[in-house]
């Protein structure tokens, strides 16, 4: 779930100048009409302008996406009036608010040690060059990227081809280990196998082990409507293979 804390406290349905109900053509005309008066090339040196311009586009990534529109709706909806009514915190949440996203991701992070769940990958970063209108209207292309990926050989298990990892003895294969501190429990990634859960007695000889490769690939991504300039664009999924495969 992507929602985040701001979606509480901002309508972007009144920035866009629409009405909730408002039809998705309705909102992308809305947007357009404002991207064209208030972009920074039709306004240079603008920098109330450029503010403005950048809420619009916030508001349109948004509501002029079908499924984060719905998403946007139903996390309004779970506002003072949707059962949330805790201490002095902005609409009515204890503790100045919360991010969705955190709570989520503690729910499905728990439980998982080192040698379950894989760690996620390093960030890859390109540059884009994009038309005006294409940053406008946002368009989806193609990136190349040269990453890490499972080894083709192995299959990413770092072993010889007919063999495979042994268990670690020393946690059982749970890539931790539980260390008693007073009335507290913790665990740490296991000393023996450095958190892999595993150890490989039969290198694979082509990736010496590690389960991975170099391999370019192509990825298509959506750039969201009113990108500027030098700006940074996070999407989720498409960066470098992490142990376990995990990508982020």
């Amino acid at each position: 779930m992507t929602a985040q804390r701001e979606w509480f406290e901002k309508d972007y349905y009144a920035t866009l100048g629409v009405s909730k109900d408002a039809s998705a053509k309705e909102v992308t005309r809305a947007y357009r009409k404002l991207a064209r008066r208030l972009h920074p090339d039709a306004n240079p040196g603008d920098q109330a302008a450029e503010a403005r311009f950048k809420e619009v586009s916030a508001a349109y990534d948004v509501v002029g996406d079908e499924a984060r529109r719905t998403e946007y709706d139903q996390v309004r909806q779970m506002g003072p009036m949707g059962g949330f009514s805790g201490g002095a915190g902005p609409g009515g949440f204890p503790g100045g608010g919360f991010d969705l996203g955190d709570l989520f991701g503690e729910m499905f992070r728990g439980g998982h040690g080192a040698g379950g769940r894989g760690q996620r990958g390093v960030d890859l970063e390109t540059r884009l060059t994009l038309s005006f209108t294409e940053a406008v209207n946002g368009v989806t292309t193609s990136v190349h990227l040269v990453s890490d990926a499972a080894c083709g050989t192995c299959s990413g298990s770092g072993a010889r081809p007919g063999t495979r990892p042994m268990p670690c003895t020393s946690c059982g294969g749970r890539g931790v280990q539980a260390e008693d501190q007073g009335p507290f429990s913790f665990s740490r990634p296991c000393g023996q196998c450095g958190g892999r859960g595993h150890h490989i007695e039969d290198p694979c000889a082509p990736c010496r082990g590690s389960g991975v490769e170099r391999r370019p690939r192509e990825v298509k991504v959506r750039i969201p409507a009113g990108v500027d300039d030098g700006q940074r664009i996070r999407i989720k999924g498409p960066g470098g293979t992490g142990s376990g495969w995990a990508r982020r």
